[in-house]
């Protein structure tokens, strides 16, 4: 499990940073580039849902990994082939493989807390593996760019999928027997309010955290860093984020997940804050530390809230609608929102405009309690 996810993030670490300059590179303006970013994660609105109950009702969650990775490295190829200049063609590729990548994450993680019996320490163990598969990467890509030049993009993700494609067929671990949807049919009912009001305050932090995803490179770039050290930038967030979810035991062992989330929600506020306020670069490095808590301690908090509300049942739904929210519906707006402002003004004052919205998700998730199914629900 834990290669799998190295693999994957590897991927990650090709894509998330290096998509936006690549999609420049092209020729596409910073408002088109926000676009693309945006419709890609739309597509995370539609695509973890459609893969969770499909999940749950005809396939076992690792055959919907190996048929997604065949997608992404069937149309990574057809991308490279594609990426000569901006068209149509190459846009409509890139969506493609988009609804291959769409299912990954929700599936992994629910394949993951399945094996590693619903707890949250031998997850965040498993999980941080994708952390230093994006390290690895985002490093190596620096180096890559700076030899060759922003071009090499291209062939790189497609040996990642490939390689990815190659891990799912021979290590990925099995979820075993497929259990009968028609036992827990209901899925849509089971959705009490406070699933509804948690899921919102969810979202909010996610809209913060999009720009970060959309033009942290970006921004590196406005503030005269040069492309040698963008990686390192980044794996500092990530060398933090592996830390974060090694000591996440700790956490979990003396906080309720709703503390956790709390904690996490704090941390991204006073990033995005300090960013805005100082855009220098020592600032922006010392904030990558804060990447830590703001991401590992959210995302494991986030799953062990799925796994406290559900129990176990239908847990592909219940992952792929988390995904659908934050991965999806929260990533669009973030980063449709990130590149139009983007357009118009520098990029530490387009986070001035995500820090209301995490204090919003930080007053919704004071409010609410999350309700687990069948108990009756209560107000704090």
């Amino acid at each position: 499990m834990a290669v799998s996810y190295f693999l994957y993030f590897a991927f990650f670490g090709v894509i998330v940073p290096f998509l936006s300059p690549a999609l420049l590179e092209l020729g596409y303006t910073k408002q088109e580039t926000g676009m693309i970013v945006a419709g890609l994660y739309f597509i995370n609105t539609i695509m973890p849902i459609v893969g969770g109950r499909v999940s749950d009702k005809f396939l076992t969650i690792d055959q919907t990994i190996r048929i997604g990775a065949l997608g992404m490295a069937v149309f990574s190829t057809l991308i490279w082939w594609q990426s000569s200049t901006a068209s149509v063609r190459f846009l409509l590729l890139l969506f493609l493989m988009g609804i291959c990548r769409g299912v990954m994450i929700p599936m992994l993680d629910a394949l993951a807390m399945h094996v590693g019996g619903n707890d949250a320490k031998r997850f965040s163990r498993v999980r941080m593996a994708g952390s230093i598969g994006f390290v690895v990467m985002v490093a190596a890509m620096g180096y890559l760019i700076e030899a060759f030049g922003i071009r090499v993009f291209f062939p790189t993700m497609v040996g990642v999928c490939l390689v990815y494609l190659l891990g799912t067929l021979t290590i990925l671990p099995k979820e075993g027997e497929h259990q009968e949807a028609s036992r827990h049919p209901h899925f849509w009912r089971t959705l009490n309010g406070s699933w509804w009001v948690w899921l919102f305050a969810l979202v909010c932090h996610w809209v913060a955290f999009s720009p970060y995803h959309y033009g942290f490179t970006l921004f590196q770039e406005e503030i005269g860093i040069q492309p040698q050290w963008w990686g390192w930038l980044w794996n500092i967030g990530v060398a933090a984020e592996i830390f974060v979810f090694l000591c996440a035991g700790w956490f979990f062992a003396r906080m309720s997940f709703k503390t956790v989330l709390l904690v996490a929600f704090v941390s991204s506020l006073v990033r995005w804050t300090l960013m805005a306020v100082y855009p220098v670069p020592w600032v922006l490095a010392v904030t990558q530390l804060l990447h830590g808590p703001g991401f590992a301690l959210f995302y494991a908090a986030a799953l062990q809230g799925i796994t406290h509300y559900c129990g176990g049942v239908n847990r592909a739904s219940y992952q792929g609608l988390f995904s659908t929210a934050v991965g999806g519906f929260a990533a669009v707006a973030g980063s449709a929102a990130a590149g139009w402002l983007h357009q118009r003004m520098p990029f530490h004052q387009v986070l001035f405009w995500f820090v209301p919205v995490q204090i919003l998700g930080i007053l919704v998730l004071l409010i609410n309690r999350l309700q687990p199914i069948g108990v009756k629900e209560t107000t704090t």
